[in-house]
């Protein structure tokens, strides 16, 4: 099990894992436009197979996480934490003083593991996300990472 950078030759699978996991999944150009710009994407591969993925995009000392997802089969197995720990060090190890990221209100799998890694409660978007029916509202989370207590790993 690795977690490397993201490949040109990992979009489709990517996206693969994104279809799997989200209901309303990025389209492979978001993916691509990431990957081309200055976006940190990951890809956490075992023995040769995308099984998750996170894409940070970080301003100066602030990194918002864009996304992140695993195979829904593989999920509440510690590999999204393990993915998103050590994206957290790998940001903070660049200078990153501050995590943002926003989440569905409805998630509370997600929630949890963000919880668990010191994200907070910062703030609420109304009608964020798309919905079945209608928006969703989004929670803002926040984690210092300027703190060096934080559970990055």
């Amino acid at each position: 099990m690795q977690l490397r950078p993201m490949q040109a030759g990992d979009i489709e699978a990517v996206a693969a894992v994104e279809k799997a996991a989200a209901e309303f999944p990025w389209p492979q150009s978001q993916f691509k436009n990431s990957l081309g710009s200055d976006h940190d994407c990951m890809v956490l591969d075992v023995e040769g197979v995308v099984l998750g993925f996170m894409i940070f995009s970080r301003v100066l000392d602030e990194t918002t996480l864009l996304n992140i997802a695993v195979y829904p089969d593989i999920q509440g197995k510690g590999y999204g934490r393990l993915l998103l720990g050590s994206g957290l060090k790998a940001q903070q190890e660049q200078g990153a003083k501050q995590c943002f990221l926003e989440v569905r209100v409805s998630n509370v799998s997600a929630k949890r593991l963000y919880d668990s890694l010191r994200f907070n409660i910062v703030g609420e978007r109304k009608n964020y996300y798309p919905a079945k029916t209608d928006r969703e509202n989004a929670y803002v989370m926040c984690c210092d990472l300027a703190d060096n207590t934080v559970a990055v790993v």
